[in-house]
């Protein structure tokens, strides 16, 4: 297995989308790894709204929080295609490892929803109890 392999499967990529760079950014405290993903030119994709192959109109950048790789922060870039339905219309192509509108990854919103219950607060009462209680 290549190590971008690994990182496609860490990230959760599948085709068409595929692994392009990586850059650990040593200037930052914590450090961040910096993940690109991206896509073949004149790819086609399906229209989230009706399900039709749709030609790539433009591409826009999205950064995505993902989990730490080790103890560095990681975040994923990419070039996301806006495909142009011809009964949708041009509109941005959603990504699998992210939900709409969100700058963070599905993976990372899950660990992080998952710490909120074992989060500890004291009530005005000096009770302490989860956040989800």
């Amino acid at each position: 297995m290549h190590q971008n392999d690994v990182l496609m499967l860490g990230i959760g990529l599948t085709a068409p989308w595929k692994f392009l760079d990586q850059h650990l950014d040593m200037t930052t405290s914590p450090n961040e790894l910096q993940l690109s993903a991206g896509t073949e030119r004149g790819t086609e994709f399906q229209c989230s709204k009706c399900q039709k192959q749709c030609p790539t109109h433009d591409y826009k950048e999205k950064k995505w929080r993902h989990l730490n790789f080790f103890q560095h922060y990681c975040y994923i870039t990419a070039k996301v295609p806006r495909i142009n339905c011809p009964e949708h219309g041009v509109h941005l192509l959603q990504v699998l490892w992210a939900g709409e509108g969100s700058g963070f990854t599905l993976l990372f919103e899950q660990v992080s929803l998952s710490l909120v219950r074992e989060i500890h607060v004291c009530g005005l009462d000096g009770e302490r109890k989860t956040v989800m209680d």
